[in-house]
């Protein structure tokens, strides 16, 4: 089984930009990411929520295989409003047993290693 769970906070850019344009490419960052996240694939959670003025994409699911969808989603998220922070984590049951987890700063979304929920067996489940 294929798992994964995650969050990201949507801002079109890392700068400190607050006028008009700044306002509008948030606004056109915001509407992007959210025509993206309407999906609809069994067994997995995509959800987009404004909370205290800033919009939020949440991530979660599991599939029988492998599918790395979810992390390309994850970075074109990240390509449309490369201001944008989050993390996701996947784990491949019974293929690996550390969990990935995939950080969305400054536009890009890279693998770094996990030290919180690896191993799994032994840091979340019995060995």
């Amino acid at each position: 089984m294929f798992e994964w769970h995650g969050w990201a906070t949507i801002v079109a850019s890392p700068g400190t930009e607050d006028d008009e344009s700044a306002e509008a490419r948030q606004r056109a960052a915001e509407d992007e990411v959210t025509r993206l996240a309407t999906t609809d694939v069994p067994n997995e959670t995509v959800d987009v929520r404004w909370a205290n003025g800033s919009l939020h994409l949440w991530l979660a699911g599991s599939h029988n295989h492998r599918d790395d969808g979810v992390i390309k989603l994850f970075s074109e998220v990240a390509r449309i409003a490369p201001g944008s922070y989050g993390v996701l984590y996947a784990l491949e049951h019974g293929v690996d047993d550390s969990w990935e987890r995939w950080v969305m700063r400054r536009g890009t979304v890279r693998r770094e290693a996990d030290t919180s929920l690896s191993p799994h067996r032994g840091s979340v489940e019995d060995g």
